[in-house]
């Protein structure tokens, strides 16, 4: 076997073709003169990140039918089709921000996994932290203030020195009338 096909077996098991190695020297460098050229198309180092995009999108997209999970996780023929959907709109060259909003306005608001912290929205950030807020002012004013009175008065007997003005005069006039 003479070098260079020896050469282009090696290259050829390594996956590097003769052609592609002025992409891939590209890549590396991340300029050739300056300009640098887009990823030829089928490209696994393009498809692999086009891939791990989807992924990404699609934890955070609900699946129509499977409700609790992500479109990444779901294993139903529609949760596949939108990750095809995401798939060719990356490989167009939309954004993440683009998808999702295609997405909210082909299903509504209710397709993300984590809701916007806008409108109504704002109960399911703002709520668990005024609920905190809310029993501690109640605990701290609970302690501060000791017991309520209704509590003294429950475990105390009733004496004619814990009687009110108006019951001890009713209770002195009782007593003297009988």
């Amino acid at each position: 076997m003479s070098r260079v096909a020896f050469a282009a077996a090696v290259l050829a098991a390594a996956g590097v073709t003769l052609g592609a190695a002025p992409a891939a020297a590209q890549t590396v460098d991340g300029a050739l003169d300056g300009i640098e050229r887009p990823a030829a198309p089928g490209d696994p180092v393009r498809s692999a990140e086009i891939d791990q995009r989807t992924a990404e999108i699609g934890a955070t997209l609900r699946c129509p039918i499977c409700r609790q999970q992500s479109i990444a996780e779901s294993s139903s023929r529609i949760a596949r089709e939108m990750q095809d959907v995401i798939r060719t709109m990356l490989a167009e060259g939309r954004t993440p921000e683009e998808i999702e909003a295609y997405f909210v306005e082909a299903y509504g608001p209710w397709v993300l996994l984590k809701p916007r912290a806008e409108g109504m929205n704002l109960f399911v950030y703002a709520g668990p932290g005024l609920a905190f807020l809310l029993g501690g002012f109640i605990v701290a004013r609970r302690l501060r203030r000791g017991r309520s009175p209704d509590e003294e008065a429950r475990e105390e007997p009733a004496t004619p020195d814990h009687l009110r003005k108006a019951d001890r005069k009713w209770l002195e006039a009782a007593i003297r009338g009988s």
